[in-house]
């Protein structure tokens, strides 16, 4: 595999809203993987910083959220974002909970908006495209959940400051992780895949 060939995802059909019924139970499913996996890393977070740097977190929700919400629009961005903050309200599983409606919706959404703005039909995301696509998520993220920082936990802004500076390298170290897994998961034919030509993705 040429430099050239790895530093661009393979080509898929980008849906801003998509309501297939395999759609839907696949981003049921991201979303259930999600918050399994963010209930242990919560409570680790939780011990780690009480709960107000998301430090392990940021690494590990760009792994299901970028996917999710790149090759499933609003649909995968909605249901993905959603699932965790239901389970984690009735769990109490950090006294952020009540806010991640907001949080999450600050990650995902903006990764929709973006892929359907900037994403071409003739091919997928170069890698600096997606880093910067997720990066952007990451700081929305970061800066809602200040606000929550502030208004649940009232953390002054100097810490919340430094709190949305310590995510940033955590997401990015999560974004190579992830565009890894996306091109194997456009290989094995899970999503589905756009060509050149008439077979590009069709519009919205």
């Amino acid at each position: 595999m040429t430099a050239a060939t790895w530093s661009t995802l393979p080509n898929w059909r980008f849906r801003l809203v998509r309501r297939d019924t395999r759609s839907v139970i696949t981003c049921v499913f991201l979303g259930l993987t999600i918050t399994v996996m963010l209930q242990i890393i919560e409570r680790i977070d939780l011990a780690l910083t009480g709960g107000s740097i998301p430090i392990i977190a940021s690494m590990v929700v760009v792994a299901i959220w970028v996917p999710a919400s790149a090759f499933y629009g609003l649909t995968g961005a909605l249901i993905t974002a959603w699932i965790n903050p239901l389970i984690s309200n009735l769990t109490a599983s950090q006294p952020m909970a009540p806010f991640l409606f907001f949080t999450n919706a600050a990650h995902t959404i903006p990764i929709v908006l973006l892929v359907w703005a900037l994403k071409p039909r003739s091919r997928g995301l170069r890698l600096w495209e997606f880093l910067a696509i997720a990066q952007v998520g990451a700081l929305a993220d970061a800066a809602v959940f200040g606000l929550g920082n502030h208004v649940i936990m009232h953390l002054p802004s100097g810490f919340i400051v430094f709190q949305a500076l310590a995510m940033q390298p955590c997401a990015l170290a999560g974004g190579f992780i992830t565009y890894v897994m996306m091109r194997r998961l456009l290989k094995t034919g899970l999503v589905e895949t756009a060509r050149w030509g008439s077979d590009a993705e069709e519009p919205v």
